[in-house]
């Protein structure tokens, strides 16, 4: 079945990041059960060939020409991605509904294979994060936080995962640089990061999602914020 899979793959010469029908439509098209479709799209996200995040769908993880069967021409995951999220606008909450699937993913895989030697490099960059003074916190303080949660993904072994994160991410950095920061932003931030630093040292999993996602609300509830408030017309003091 992983076989029909990969050859239904190369002959609609998808790309790594393009997402597959679904499992109804793919259960009709080969004329199989869904419970069968559904455990060959298991098996192969265990052999890397495809994603599978909850809400989201089932994305294409190899080139074409990598699969078994395939022969169409691929592109880097990575750029494949870029190349689909410049292609138009992008809605920012459903970037973060989607920033919030895969870093769940990441530190529910990390926190339960990390040794405790794997998190020195997640160790020094939240050190120099604190290390900068909140007055001088602009390009490289956003950089570092990007590299903490980039770094915990890292550390779930999953190398599709960690591209999608990080072209993802990309995409919110612009955002991420124009965010209102204050006191209490940063220390709320440094708070978060701790408190996940400290579920993937006790290896922690449901601590550790928990923690994820009230660290991406933040985020959220700032954006909600914002559209709550008019824009502001330079020079317009009204009628």
């Amino acid at each position: 079945m992983v076989d029909l899979l990969c050859q239904f793959i190369a002959e609609q010469s998808l790309e790594p990041g393009d997402r597959l029908p679904s499992i109804r439509d793919l259960a009709a098209q080969f004329g199989l059960k869904s419970g069968a479709v559904r455990d060959a799209i298991l098996d192969a996200q265990r052999k890397g060939l495809v994603m599978v995040l909850p809400r989201s769908g089932t994305f294409v993880a190899q080139a074409s020409s990598d699969l078994p069967g395939g022969s169409a021409p691929g592109r880097p995951l990575e750029t494949r991605l870029q190349q689909l999220l410049s292609g138009r606008d992008q809605n920012l909450f459903h970037l973060l509904d989607v920033r919030e699937t895969l870093e769940r993913e990441a530190i529910t895989i990390a926190a339960g294979k990390r040794e405790l030697r794997d998190l020195f490099r997640l160790r020094q960059i939240l050190e120099e994060m604190a290390s900068i003074p909140p007055s001088e916190r602009d390009e490289r303080y956003t950089q570092l936080d990007i590299e903490f949660h980039l770094e915990i993904a890292a550390l779930s072994g999953n190398a599709v995962l960690v591209a999608m994160l990080r072209t993802l991410l990309e995409e919110l950095t612009l955002y991420l640089r124009e965010m209102r920061w204050s006191a209490a932003r940063h220390a709320q931030t440094e708070e978060s990061h701790g408190r996940m630093y400290s579920a993937l040292v006790d290896g922690d999993v449901d601590v550790a999602k928990d923690e994820v996602r009230a660290h991406i609300r933040v985020a959220y509830n700032t954006l909600l914020q914002e559209l709550r408030e008019p824009p502001k017309v330079p020079g317009g003091d009204g009628m």
